[in-house]
């Protein structure tokens, strides 16, 4: 404004003015204490004391007229730094200002925005030789739990190294840690639980097989107790060959409906009702079954009449989630909230190829289907017939307990009492997949064909399907719409391609 004191310009001439006393100041004070120092023998021949107390008073009058001025300077705010002399003097421009570079933000959408309206899943992974069958793993649970947080133990006999893989998933936002048996292992009291215990051809296949429980049970445990540090929620506690998916109505299916549907449960002597779907029939007569079951836990079967229209309900209920963490979060299935740890049912699925057609169907031509053991294999142990089940637990409410079973990962984990479950109790279940020979040519051909000799096989379609509010899809088609469909193509086909032909040159 007008009229108004104009800041004075300390430049030129300014600037001499204020800091040539600083200066030379400066100099008389370098020069007292180097006379000091170095001349030190002939001041005290030629003037002796005399002479060391002139150098020192000198010094010190040079020390308080500094203080003198700068004190003025600064109280006057004309205090100018010898930077900015020097850089007048030559007329240089003052240093750009580099704004810092902001941290890489992952990959969003709208779609994986929707996604995260629901606490992410995180998952503990050990592998060893499962590069080829892993980018899968990796995009299938990113999109169906979702899946956003995720430590890995690399088995240290591991032919094949999976940080090439872990880093891709990084750029899409998901969170990975790789540990070593530097970040959990603790030695045991036998002999294979020690760290410096060697597997070789001479060693017992069941010593061998000790050897990789103890493994899973302990980075198990460090890894549950990392994650809850993190206030992390649900994890999934599988092998790399191992999707967890939802408990659907196969209706192509004999088996009929997963009878979790049509049961009703009383926990503590209450009828949970909100745990059934939606019933039609006007009044049911409930039989109650307390035999081998807890004294707080039974079961009270519906009658059939319900059955046809139950069929249809219980589809209807489980479309209306698109992922685990939403099913949860709507308490559809109270076993949830009522469990920290939850134990479910297993089945194994045979690496004979379905029909082309059927494998294809819902899914970008652009994608080869028959590199996807979720899309390509639909062959299942029945129902009747499960494996060991595999724990999903919920580390915001984990004790820190030890790791007793890499099935069943602690005694409080519900199950029926061991590491098998019945599949009507959960919505979910776990879908185990022998795969191709490609991918599994690594852990031998004896093995490869003992997995897939059942004694008989039922097909089940579930597997692939996403359920979104514009429809049903596959979860593949699904991914490619988190992350573009380029995106898509590079983190799940082309790296498998990669590492087949790795597998190739290096091992085979």
């Amino acid at each position: 404004m007008m009229g108004e004191h104009e800041p004075v310009s300390n430049t030129g001439e300014g600037i001499w003015h204020h800091n040539y006393t600083i200066i030379v100041s400066l100099s008389l004070l370098v020069i007292s204490c180097g006379s000091c120092c170095c001349f030190r023998n002939y001041y005290r021949v030629r003037t002796g004391r005399v002479g060391y107390f002139i150098v020192y008073v000198l010094a010190a009058i040079s020390l308080v007229f500094q203080y003198l001025l700068l004190s003025k300077l600064i109280a006057q705010d004309k205090f100018i730094s010898y930077d900015d002399v020097w850089r007048e003097t030559l007329k240089l421009s003052p240093p750009a200002v580099v704004a810092p570079t902001p941290p890489q933000q992952p990959l969003e959408s709208s779609h994986d925005n929707q996604q995260l309206q629901f606490p992410p899943w995180s998952a503990c992974l050990l592998i060893k030789d499962n590069n080829i069958i892993l980018p899968e793993w990796l995009a299938y649970h990113y999109t169906v739990l979702p899946l956003r947080r995720l430590i890995v133990a690399v088995d240290p006999t591991s032919k094949t190294d999976p940080r090439y893989i872990l880093d891709q998933y990084k750029s899409i936002g998901m969170n990975v840690t790789v540990w070593t048996d530097d970040d959990y292992w603790a030695d045991g009291a036998k002999d294979h639980e020690q760290r410096n215990f060697r597997i070789t051809n001479e060693t017992l296949p069941a010593y061998a097989q000790d050897r990789l429980v103890y493994r899973q049970k302990i980075f198990y445990h460090g890894c549950l107790k990392q994650l809850k540090t993190e206030n992390r929620t649900w994890t999934a506690v599988i092998d790399a060959d191992e999707y967890i998916a939802f408990n659907y109505l196969d209706e192509s299916s004999s088996e009929g409906v997963p009878s979790w549907c049509y049961t009703k449960h009383i926990f503590d002597g209450q009828l949970d009702e909100r745990r059934q779907c939606k019933e039609t029939c006007s009044s049911f007569n409930f039989t109650c079954d307390t035999k081998n079951r807890d004294k707080h836990q039974f079961y009270c079967k519906i009658p059939d009449c319900a059955n046809k229209y139950q069929r249809k309900s219980f589809r209807t209920m489980l479309n209306q989630s698109a992922t685990a963490a939403e099913h949860i979060h709507k308490h559809f299935d109270r076993q949830f909230d009522m469990n920290d740890c939850i134990v479910l049912a297993r089945y194994l699925f045979s690496s004979r190829g379905s029909n082309k057609k059927a494998i294809e169907k819902d899914v970008d031509e652009s994608f080869n289907t028959t590199l996807f053991h979720t899309l390509r294999y639909r062959l299942r142990t029945e129902l009747d017939n499960a494996q060991p089940g595999k724990s999903i637990i919920d580390v915001s409410r984990y004790d820190r307990r030890t790791i007793t079973s890499p099935h069943r990962l602690h005694s409080q984990c519900l199950s029926e009492g061991n590491a098998y479950v019945d599949n009507f109790m959960m919505s979910f279940r776990v879908h185990h997949y022998v795969g191709s020979w490609e991918s599994f040519r690594l852990r031998g051909y004896e093995l490869f064909m003992q997995r897939n000799y059942q004694p008989r096989w039922v097909v089940d379609n579930t597997t692939p399907q996403y359920t979104a509010k514009e429809g049903t899809r596959t979860w593949l088609s699904q991914f490619a719409m988190l992350v573009g469909s380029e995106m898509a193509m590079n983190l799940t086909e082309r790296i498998r391609v990669r590492e087949e032909r790795e597998v190739e040159q290096n091992f085979i």
